[in-house]
């Protein structure tokens, strides 16, 4: 079961960073700045937090310095204690 969920973490990190580079260094995704951090909070909300935080870091990514400074930590925040909820409970 753990194996499933590391996977699936791993590869929606690689979607969350392969969309992040191509939205910053290509003109491929032509979309409004709402709509991409739509998608981004969305990536977060799956579990590619790390994708998002790491590659923003590495392409110094400016266009929406709160969504990555402030809402995206704090999605990471609450997936965290969610997930140290219910291990605390299957557990105890």
């Amino acid at each position: 079961m753990y194996n499933i969920i590391f996977g699936y973490l791993i590869v929606i990190n690689i979607i969350s960073m392969i969309f992040m580079y191509i939205e910053a260094k290509t003109k491929l995704i032509k979309l409004k700045d709402g709509t991409i951090n739509f998608i981004y909070i969305v990536l977060t909300i799956l579990g590619g937090c790390v994708g998002v935080l790491v590659t923003s870091q590495l392409l110094e990514y400016k266009q929406d310095e709160k969504l990555i400074k402030k809402i995206v930590p704090a999605i990471v925040f609450a997936e965290v204690v969610i997930f140290g909820y219910i291990i605390y409970k299957q557990y105890a």
